[in-house]
């Protein structure tokens, strides 16, 4: 047996490794066979991608399984049942793409390997055969800037900390959060290493990190001749530079950063970069667009001819891509609108891809009914060469109903049946199928999950919004409004919470009902707050208070409430920043990083955090130690102003000019100085455990009247 699928055996299906033969043969292509001999279950398969994928719908088809990262974080068969005949399938695409670079930083950048294992056996179970493999770069981009006169001081002050590098990657940032010990550098070189060994073992695609031009801004003291310029700075951030693709010293550079690639990876011909990610070309002639494409095009092939150019149709530039023979690039469209916007790609080849979430959010939304026409099977329709799908998420560990959803598409070649797929989805997620769930969830589908009236990658928390009277914005662009029915959703809730007897034995009910009715308390802060408002407005000072004492306690009870599932938890995303460390110094490097990306996202006294407040979570810990004091704050100004009839000068501060223009003031300083200090705390946390969610959901939604009248 191969050795990589009886490790997957072994640890997913534990007791029964001895129950499987394989036959990988490359010629079945895409597709898997079941069958069984004898007592055992004979997989023969395309690869062992395929043969893995192939074991996992078998489980969903005939075990009922159901795997997510949300609830159900593992799979629990002691049997296998047998079936007649044999169970195959097969479908059209080729590559089956994974993560967004953002991914990698809002949800992945504290995993260990065993993390990472987990994922990658998930992975090869849900079909995806191309990954990014780009963990570990840093190591690259090292020792490139050595070879190039920099020295080890130098080279490591243009690194960006372990939940920012992806922004680097992208060429937006240059050493924000930069590490003090070039031991860190070959730390996560260890562990790209690890993760890509695995990859290659299961027979997939690994997409590596390219060379761009982007480059230090101290390249342009150290080659004073090369045509080296600074691009517009990204989100407020320092300005990076660019190395002209046109310059000798790229091609130069080019090929010394490939070979030091391959020598610290290895080569597996499809590479990544995206020429003025976010920004702009230093010219936008057609013909000098045209040069850089056919400039990175010569690198790439004079380095492997086999090489294949992947690159994000984010910010795409039609002659770049015209440059390039269509054998030779692969553009992934991260949402799928580049495509019909672009004439189709111009016949390239593309994969059709699906953006979720952005900043690792947590709202319960996704367009269900929208995802369920297969937006490969859109894109083929309209005439692309769609080679693929994809999921390019910016963050992970939310919505478990919409990535089961998404899993499922990626080697679909047709449209699902909504009302078909969300049947079997209960049964699965749950354990079997319920009447009184199913309405609940009809419930959310014309709620949190409709497909109208929003987007799912904007959809705005209030309470985690810098507080004032009613934020409009959570962040940068995050729109605070109500989208639906909250009353409706409510309803959903209660009678979730009424199958409790039934299903409290259930993981994915557990972590459900946690979700659905946080995202209803949610709400309800939202419905309280347009009346604090009005309250404030008719400045009736009873009212208020009773309106932020209940806002107070309605934040406590989220927070407590969120405590008894440990991915709703900040102590679980701090322990494994921690975890991951290696001394001492390390580990408060890594927490600061941690904090930060999920709260200022830069320095709050610099005039740079554009992202502020973007990768919000309503999570226990950061509710009732974040969001909470900072509304307790803002609530107490409040009062003060109201009772002694003085006014309250306080610019709203969720815009980006607001923030800047609120430290003009002494309570928007003050509010600046909590959220700094709260991101230098120190923290010793354990991992957290899963609870029983039911007494506590039981007494919330008795307690908040959820599904009934609001207290206010």
């Amino acid at each position: 047996m191969e050795d990589v699928l009886y490790g997957f055996l072994k640890r997913n299906l534990p007791g029964l490794e001895d129950r499987f033969e394989f036959d990988i043969s490359p010629d079945m292509g895409e597709a898997f066979c079941l069958s069984w001999r004898g007592d055992r279950l004979f997989v023969r398969a395309g690869s062992k991608v395929n043969a893995v994928h192939g074991i996992y719908e078998y489980l969903k088809k005939y075990c009922c399984a159901q795997l997510s990262w949300c609830g159900n974080r593992e799979l629990h068969i002691t049997e296998l049942p047998r079936f007649d005949g044999e169970f195959s399938r097969s479908w059209p695409q080729k590559y089956r793409v994974y993560m967004n670079y953002c991914t990698l930083d809002y949800s992945m950048c504290w995993w260990d390997f065993e993390r990472w294992e987990k994922e990658i056996d998930f992975m090869a179970m849900n079909g995806i055969n191309m990954p990014l493999a780009v963990v570990g770069c840093e190591a690259v981009w090292f020792e490139t800037l050595l070879e190039f006169g920099f020295s080890e001081k130098e080279a490591l002050s243009t690194i960006s900390g372990p939940a920012f590098w992806a922004w680097q990657m992208m060429t937006n940032i240059e050493g924000y959060m930069r590490p003090e010990s070039r031991d860190y550098v070959y730390e996560r070189l260890e562990l790209g290493r690890k993760i890509l060994k695995r990859y290659l073992e299961y027979d997939m695609h690994p997409i590596q990190q390219g060379f761009s031009g982007h480059v230090p801004v101290l390249m342009k003291k150290k080659f004073k001749k090369a045509s080296i310029k600074l691009k517009a700075s990204w989100c407020g951030f320092a300005k990076t530079a660019q190395l002209d693709p046109l310059d000798p010293l790229f091609q130069k550079m080019g090929a010394a950063y490939l070979a030091n690639l391959k020598s610290l990876f290895g080569f597996y011909s499809f590479i990544a970069c995206d020429p003025f990610h976010e920004g702009h070309p230093p010219k936008p002639q057609a013909s000098y667009l045209a040069a850089v494409g056919r400039a990175i095009d010569k690198m790439y092939r004079d380095f492997d001819e086999s090489s294949v150019w992947v690159m994000q149709a984010w910010t795409l530039r039609e002659h770049i891509v015209k440059a390039v023979p269509k054998e030779r690039l692969l553009l992934l469209d991260l949402n799928s609108k580049s495509t019909p916007a672009h004439s189709n790609m111009w016949g390239y080849p593309v994969v059709a891809g699906m953006l979720h979430d952005f900043g690792g959010k947590n709202p319960m939304q996704g367009k269900l009914e929208e995802h369920s026409k297969n937006i490969y099977l859109t894109l083929k329709n309209g005439g692309a060469n769609v080679l693929g799908s994809g999921l390019f998420m910016e963050g992970i560990e939310q919505n478990p109903a919409v990535y089961d959803m998404q899993f499922e598409l990626l080697t679909l070649p047709d449209a699902l049946d909504l009302d078909e797929w969300l049947r079997d989805y209960i049964k699965r997620r749950y354990g079997h199928f319920s009447e009184t769930l199913y309405r609940a969830w009809l419930m959310l589908l014309e709620t949190c999950y409709k497909s109208e009236g929003y987007s799912e990658n904007n959809v705005g928390s209030c309470l985690a919004s810098r507080p004032q009277l009613m934020p409009a914005w959570t962040g940068l662009s995050c729109r605070v409004k109500k989208y639906y029915d909250f009353e409706r959703l409510e309803e959903a809730a209660a009678l979730f919470c009424s199958a409790a007897d039934e299903f409290s034995g259930s993981d994915g009910y557990q972590y459900d009902l946690c979700d659905i009715l946080r995202q209803a308390m949610s709400n309800r802060f939202y419905t309280n707050e347009a009346a604090y408002r009005d309250a404030y407005k008719a400045r009736d000072a009873k009212k208020t208070r009773a309106l932020m004492e209940e806002q107070l306690e309605l934040l406590s009870d989220m927070d407590a409430l969120l405590s008894h599932r440990s991915e709703l938890c900040l102590s679980r995303w701090l322990h494994d920043a921690n975890a991951l460390a290696e001394n001492e110094r390390e580990r408060e490097y890594f927490e600061l990083n941690a904090r930060t990306l999920i709260t200022i996202w830069g320095d709050y006294y610099s005039d740079h955090p554009h992202l502020f407040d973007y990768a919000w979570r309503e999570w226990s810990g950061m509710i009732g130690g974040y969001y909470k004091k900072r509304w307790q704050m803002f609530y107490e100004e409040c009062q003060k102003h109201l009772e002694n009839k003085t006014p309250f000068f306080f610019i709203k501060g969720n815009s980006y000019p607001g923030r800047l223009a609120a430290r003009k003031f002494k309570f928007g300083r003050k509010l600046g100085e909590f959220e700094t200090k709260w991101c230098l705390l120190r923290s010793n946390e354990k991992a957290p455990v899963d609870s029983d969610v039911v007494p506590d959901a039981r007494a919330l939604i008795k307690k908040w009247s959820i599904g009934g009248k609001s207290r206010s």
